[in-house]
């Protein structure tokens, strides 16, 4: 049989779906857990997992209705055989990203002014695509597109591709299973309420006993150290905290002695704690340092870049006794900020100046002391 893999994702059972934060949290974050028995399929902690979402079907059913089609209809599909056009858009078809490509497609048939001048202007493109969908430009008078069927229409949109997600949960704690923690994105854009294709798919749409298709995707360059006594410092806040799950689980289950430490944060400390009940057990016995900041919670918003910043001395004193520095989260700006901060305490602590404390940090680099899982 051919080995699982994102050509060939397994369908795997869905054994949990849960809330970790609070009702009313404006950072809503579930966890999930997914059976891989008989799967075959092996992972490593620090590895990622690719999902293969489905559409929401209140969107595909609007999509249908505003282009006077038939859900029923029956249209091929690439590899040879058939579906319903309902069907094929919410398994099949990305309908909520706008790309020029198949705008410049969907405009051969719409033949919208509106449109051939916004394919024309790249910058224009890009802010007319920005918060919209392909129910936003069926639905606009000025650009709307009449197809003679369903297939024509289906023809024109790209594929529905899976997203990666951190996973959080190790392999030798939970044998057979692995978890993620993900946050579901909902926003308003031109007065629709928006939802993440996969996020909310996983928080509204899926429960216990469901079949998600999964595949496993390596992240060799997000590793727990060889020498279980090495220090950790993981920084990881809002769902960055995933891959940080599944790195105390693994020294835990191979007994490494070596102190980790936690900076973790969201907006408020009533709704928005992850995984406390893990946590504390792990704070109270020593095994684990937390530093936490709760962004809200007073006058002026305090980060993890903040936190770390005032622990610049203690931080220092680990990166000498060999510590290695792990980030996961936001790339464009949580990790800037928070690798600027270890910039200036390397150059504080160390005694150096800015080109010395770069050197340090390129050789953390170097000898795999510095690892960034970022998106």
């Amino acid at each position: 049989m051919e080995p699982y893999s994102m050509k060939n994702p397994f369908p795997a059972t869905v054994r949990t779906v849960r809330h970790i934060t609070k009702p009313g949290s404006a950072k809503e974050t579930i966890h999930v857990d997914f059976s891989l028995e008989g799967s075959g399929l092996e992972y490593t902690t620090g590895d990622a997992l690719g999902v293969f979402p489905r559409n929401d079907e209140q969107l595909v059913d609007a999509l249908i209705n505003a282009l006077e089609l038939r859900p029923d209809e029956v249209i091929p599909l690439p590899d040879g055989s058939q579906t319903s056009l309902r069907k094929a858009l919410i398994d099949t078809c990305d309908i909520t990203a706008l790309k020029k490509g198949a705008l410049t497609k969907w405009n051969a048939v719409a033949q919208s002014a509106k449109l051939t001048s916004l394919l024309e202007d790249k910058e224009a493109l890009k802010a007319y695509c920005c918060g919209r969908d392909w129910l936003d430009v069926a639905n606009d008078p000025e650009t709307t597109a009449h197809f003679a069927s369903a297939a024509d229409f289906v023809a024109i949109l790209p594929k529905l591709t899976p997203r990666l997600y951190s996973i959080a949960s190790s392999p030798d704690a939970v044998p057979g299973q692995v978890s993620l923690c993900v946050g579901a994105v909902r926003y308003e854009s031109l007065g629709r309420a928006r939802k993440g294709v996969c996020s909310t798919f996983l928080a509204d749409r899926i429960k216990p006993g469901d079949k998600v298709c999964v595949f496993v995707h390596s992240n060799k360059n997000f590793r727990l150290p060889e020498d279980g006594a090495t220090p950790i410092i993981m920084v990881g806040p809002g769902t960055g905290i995933a891959p940080f799950r599944a790195f105390w689980q693994q020294r835990i289950a191979d007994h490494a002695t070596g102190p980790m430490w936690l900076f973790f944060g969201n907006p408020y400390k009533a709704t928005d704690g992850c995984y406390e009940d893990e946590l504390e057990p792990l704070i109270a016995n020593g095994a684990l340092k937390y530093s936490v900041a709760w962004s809200r919670d007073q006058d002026h918003k305090i980060y993890v870049q903040h936190l770390m910043d005032a622990a610049g001395a203690e931080i220092w004193q680990w990166l000498e006794k060999g510590a290695a520095v792990y980030m996961c989260g936001d790339a464009n700006r949580m990790a800037r900020d928070v690798e600027q901060t270890l910039l200036a305490i390397i150059a504080r602590e160390g005694k150096m100046d800015a080109q010395q404390a770069a050197d340090y940090l390129a050789a953390m680099k170097n000898q795999r002391r510095y690892q960034k899982d970022v998106y």
